[in-house]
């Protein structure tokens, strides 16, 4: 069944061409190379600030890896389903979500620096899509949705406790949905909604080990970016 542009479509093909093989090995050379600078920038801890409580010495041992791999395996995932448009988007957007990953593990902040520079440059990649595939509806629901988060969460960071939604989680999320809508707005909610679910469980479970005390602050960026990047890469 056609949804008359190539961001949504239904159904799987029935395997990768040689191109999309192609483009996977290169996004591992790319990545390794990226990861390699994304891991002396997290040692050296330069997104640090007077008065931060770092909670690691030198950079994550996960952020190598994923920042090799992960943009391949997205890339993978999107295009056998035949969201090679989407990926355009979707796959160099996950090397700054490893970067905010670091910063929030590390000293519990997302830094605008590194966030608010993505906003303009995603709305412009996405409305070229629009414009090279001929069909705006993917945009401008990339739009509704970003403002419905943005406007939704601003309330509950105004609403939440100290240790709760940041506004810097506010950001993050409403980034992620422009992404995400461009799949539709079941991954939204699923991706979104996962994404604080599981943070919720990974609070519960620091808690109940004694990890966590009840009133301490989660670093929420990460749990809301793995469950965004599951629902594209498999909704």
């Amino acid at each position: 069944m056609g949804t008359g542009g190539p961001v949504v479509t239904a159904g799987w093909s029935s395997g990768w061409s040689t191109w999309q093989l192609v483009v996977g090995v290169l996004l591992v050379v790319v990545g390794a190379l990226v990861g390699l600078r994304l891991h002396r920038w997290a040692g050296r801890g330069d997104y640090r600030r007077p008065g931060d409580e770092p909670r690691r010495a030198g950079a994550p041992r996960w952020l190598l890896p994923a920042s090799t791999l992960g943009p391949a395996l997205l890339w993978l995932a999107l295009t056998l389903r035949g969201h090679a448009a989407l990926a355009v988007v979707a796959v160099p957007l996950l090397w700054l979500l490893a970067a905010l990953a670091t910063v929030d593990l590390d000293v519990h902040r997302l830094p605008d620096r590194l966030q608010l520079p993505a906003y303009p440059l995603v709305v412009l990649v996405l409305a070229g899509l629009g414009w090279a595939t001929g069909d705006a509806s993917p945009v401008l629901r990339s739009l509704l949705a970003t403002v419905l988060v943005l406007a939704l969460g601003g309330i509950g960071w105004l609403l939440a406790p100290r240790q709760g939604l940041g506004l810097g989680d506010v950001k993050l999320a409403g980034l992620l949905a422009a992404v995400l809508a461009q799949l539709g707005w079941s991954q939204v909610l699923l991706g979104l909604w996962s994404g604080l679910a599981l943070g919720g469980a990974t609070a519960l479970l620091l808690v109940l080990t004694r990890r966590m005390g009840r009133r301490d602050h989660l670093a929420l960026g990460p749990p809301l970016i793995v469950g965004a990047v599951v629902t594209l890469a498999l909704g």
